[in-house]
């Protein structure tokens, strides 16, 4: 069995996997931007030698959407799915739209199984919600469910997540009140996204792929997060050249910032030698034309960063 599961939640797309896998532990993970399909056929085609069933599931393939066309990769694949080995069950997995034009990807349809599993969004969204919330035996008012939406961008991942942290917070049966939400509920885009900054900043390594995750949720793009930690790094390096010719407001003054914002670089440029902050920020400067050149995968490239800086 060959299968492509196209989705825009990772919660839906991870529930499904574990429905078709149920509990076999004879399982391959590749992402595919690491891998050749070449080597990705090869291990699909062994046979092993007590003929168990293996799963093989390749993550984030860009083959049925923005990849350029392949004629090589393309005839590879369809003379496996034509004589595909019956103990490998091939599992393609994308977030990316599929194109659905391609002919690579008509050919899957004949010779494959696609599932396209999307989110659920407005009145849908809401009543998914309140579902959620009720399951896990909690008494909400409408109010409160509309509440977690807005709060939560309207992201079906957010909104499950933050619900399965009731259970920790609350005890069963509770009448969950707007202030409760308020309390509990604090996802904010940008607020995030400066709180990601500030722990790379920080070099607090699990919060930064805590909120890293998160912020793959919100659909916030990696070179968005690039350009705003190069922006901490570039202030550190302007602050430090100017602190030697020019007082605290003067240099407020010349880079439009405000005391607060200056007195959190001077402390965060104090954790640093001024030469890894060049380091990291000529780092960051080639990440960023490396995605936008298509060099490199826009989130596994920014993780390496991220793991490298983490290191030293």
């Amino acid at each position: 069995m060959n299968i492509l599961i196209n989705s825009d939640s990772k919660i839906l797309l991870d529930e499904e996997l574990k429905r078709i896998i149920k509990d076999s532990t004879n399982k391959i993970i590749y992402n595919y931007s690491e891998v050749s399909l070449s080597d990705i056929l090869e291990e699909a085609g062994y046979v092993s030698m007590f003929n168990e069933i293996k799963y093989l599931i390749i993550k984030n393939v860009s083959l049925f959407g923005k990849e350029k066309e392949n004629s090589k990769n393309s005839e590879s694949l369809i003379n496996y799915l034509s004589n595909p080995n019956p103990n490998t069950t091939l599992i393609f997995t994308t977030y990316d739209a599929v194109d659905k034009r391609k002919s690579i990807f008509k050919k899957w349809q004949e010779l494959g199984e696609y599932r396209e599993l999307k989110a659920p969004v407005g009145y849908e969204l809401i009543n998914e919600t309140k579902k959620l919330i009720m399951k896990n035996n909690y008494l909400i008012e409408d109010s409160g469910v509309r509440y977690i939406v807005n709060a939560c961008v309207n992201n079906y991942d957010l909104i499950v997540n933050e619900i399965n942290k009731f259970p920790l917070l609350m005890k069963e049966n509770a009448m969950i009140t707007m202030n409760t939400l308020k309390e509990l509920i604090s996802v904010n885009v940008k607020d995030n996204q400066f709180k990601f900054v500030d722990a790379v900043i920080l070099k607090d390594m699990k919060l930064s792929f805590d909120l890293l995750e998160d912020l793959k949720c919100l659909k916030v793009e990696s070179l968005q997060l690039i350009n705003l930690l190069a922006r901490e790094y570039r202030l550190m390096l302007m602050v430090s050249f100017l602190e030697s010719k020019h007082n605290s407001k003067e240099i407020m003054q010349e880079l439009k910032l405000a005391d607060w914002q200056l007195q959190k670089i001077m402390k965060n440029k104090a954790r640093y030698h001024i030469d890894d902050v060049k380091d990291n920020l000529l780092s960051l400067t080639k990440l960023d034309y490396e995605i936008k050149a298509g060099l490199k995968d826009k989130w596994l490239g920014f993780e390496s960063f991220l793991i490298n800086l983490f290191e030293y």
